[in-house]
């Protein structure tokens, strides 16, 4: 649960206005003029623009790591790969504001008058690291895959020969070329516009198989995309999950506000009123999956925490807690009347 939720959108209308910049200040030059080559740096930096925009809805700390790493990146790989960003590199900076500035928002701590106890200690804290440490090896696994590939290649071409040919034909995306060695091959091309038809180009040719425009070298960095991104949404999980730990560790560590309330047990939940003159206040706690819970109607049961938006909360039934896996999303105010049905 986050404080503003759709001020999470902030971060992706900034990454949508950095996106929309990098095409408008970016010249089309054609790969004619100069090399079309890979920037793996460069690749990433821009990857890790999405991945914070997807992270940022997941945990905002995490997305801010990446905005930190994204407007580092930025600079070195302007360097190192001769890309001449210009003013450009300096816009992860406004991407690092918005996250920082949102991963600093807080729920506003309301007064709880309630008499403190200490909690029973649930038998199961939950622990969701599986499915972001599966997604986190799984996406650093296609990235390693992809740089060691595009390396491999790019060391395949600079070893190659360099044969002149002629362009023959074009065919939608592809151009056909005709070798000086007799040899003639079909190749694929971001711009076939770019290659006129009697027009003299290179290709890079070696016994192993290796068939590439030496203005146009192989290029999977396309690929980091995806990798990233994924990363980042594991990465962003498990420091979900780790962040929900500790504060279940503080929660039942610790006496906390407790009310006598009605509760009703569902598999992967439970729902509470709180009768609090003249009004009742219902709320659902989110549980791990149990199906040996029973099912039974409304119970008198205790609700330990404040029962307020982003705040931790755990009901007890017969000296019986479970831990709940997220804060409180949200709490109704229902009128309060003689026959108020126990409905959820």
């Amino acid at each position: 649960m986050r404080p503003h939720p759709r001020a999470d959108l902030l971060v992706v209308a900034v990454v949508a206005a950095v996106f929309v910049l990098i095409v408008a200040a970016t010249p089309d030059e054609p790969c004619t003029t100069e090399t079309c080559g890979p920037e793996p740096l460069t690749s990433i930096g821009v990857s890790l623009l999405l991945a914070t925009a997807v992270m940022s809805h997941l945990h905002r700390w995490s997305a801010a790591g990446a905005a930190v790493i994204c407007a580092t990146l930025w600079p070195i790989a302007d360097r190192a790969e001769n890309v001449r960003m210009g003013w450009l590199v300096a816009l992860p900076l406004a991407l690092l504001a918005i996250t920082v500035a949102l991963a600093r928002l807080r729920f506003p701590v309301p007064a709880d008058t309630a008499p403190r106890r200490q909690p029973p200690t649930p038998s199961f804290l939950p622990f969701p690291w599986v499915r972001g440490t599966a997604l986190l090896v799984a996406a650093l696994a296609g990235i390693g895959w992809t740089w060691n590939r595009q390396a491999d290649v790019t060391a395949q071409e600079a070893v190659a020969d360099a044969v002149p040919a002629v362009v023959r034909e074009h065919r939608e995306s592809v151009i056909g070329v005709d070798l000086t060695n007799g040899d003639s091959y079909y190749m694929e091309v971001l711009e076939p516009l770019d290659y006129p038809v009697g027009s003299r180009v290179e290709v890079l040719i070696d016994d192993a198989g290796l068939r590439q425009l030496s203005s146009e070298p192989y290029d999977i960095t396309i690929l980091f995309v995806p990798f990233v991104t994924l990363a980042g949404v594991g990465a962003a999980l498990l420091a979900r999950a780790v962040t929900r730990r500790r504060a279940l560790l503080r929660f039942f560590s610790s006496p906390q506000p407790a009310r006598p309330v009605h509760a009703r047990t569902a598999r992967d939940s439970v729902a509470v009123l709180i009768p609090d003159p003249p009004r009742t206040r219902h709320l659902t706690i989110a549980l791990t999956a149990d199906d040996t819970v029973p099912r039974r109607g409304a119970q008198a049961a205790t609700l330990y925490g404040t029962p307020h938006p982003g705040q931790w909360c755990a009901v007890a039934i017969d000296h019986h807690i479970r831990a709940p896996t997220s804060p409180v999303k949200e709490v109704q105010v229902l009128p309060r009347g003689p026959s108020l049905p126990f409905s959820v």
